[in-house]
């Protein structure tokens, strides 16, 4: 499903500084750069950002996420290396909770959990 399709509501954005480039709709870690492998986020990208500039980050309600592969409305969300959505496995910290299914490359509804 296109982005076009997608509506998401934050609750409460901060800002950040950025420590990399971060592409939109990606998960940001606690330290300005995107989330590694199952590492746990501080929110999520709503535009395209460059290293060293101030970043607005949603932290709370629902956001997009490109998804890095198959997901299903319900399952539990978990970060790639990319800081791309995947489903959440034994061990990785808890992002959120998909909203909608979304296949790799397709945009994702997250419930975001603090």
């Amino acid at each position: 499903m296109a982005i076009v399709n997608k509506t998401y509501q934050p609750v409460q954005s901060l800002t950040i500084k950025a420590e990399s480039d971060l592409p939109a709709f990606r998960f940001v870690s606690y330290n300005g750069q995107l989330c590694g492998d199952n590492q746990k986020s501080l929110g999520v990208t709503l535009g395209n950002w460059s290293n060293g500039a101030y970043s607005s980050v949603i932290v709370l309600g629902t956001a997009i996420v490109e998804a890095s592969a198959s997901i299903n409305a319900g399952d539990k969300v978990a970060s790639d290396l990319e800081g791309k959505a995947k489903v959440a496995t034994t061990g990785s910290e808890i992002n959120g909770r998909a909203l909608n299914s979304a296949s790799a490359g397709e945009y994702v509804k997250i419930l975001l959990i603090p």
